[in-house]
């Protein structure tokens, strides 16, 4: 039984996200899911930064202040 022990192989070396026998397809997948996580992010932010500049444009436009100024203006 000691000889079955002794002419066992060796572990080498270790590579981890490393599989010779498929594609290198799956080592990149949780890199495309973190790209557009945060590209959802990110656009979620833009159209809510644009939304927010749309309404305080729209509220100085319609101020009171504003179509004073406006009907002098016609006059």
């Amino acid at each position: 039984m000691s000889d079955n022990l002794n002419r066992r192989g060796r572990v080498l070396r270790l590579k981890t996200g490393y599989n010779p026998n498929s594609s290198s397809v799956g080592t990149d997948i949780p890199t495309f899911l973190a790209i557009a996580a945060s590209a959802g992010a990110a656009t979620t932010i833009a159209l809510h930064l644009l939304d927010v500049a749309r309404e305080r444009i729209l509220r100085q436009a319609t101020t009171p202040e504003n179509a004073d100024a406006e009907a002098e203006a016609e006059e």
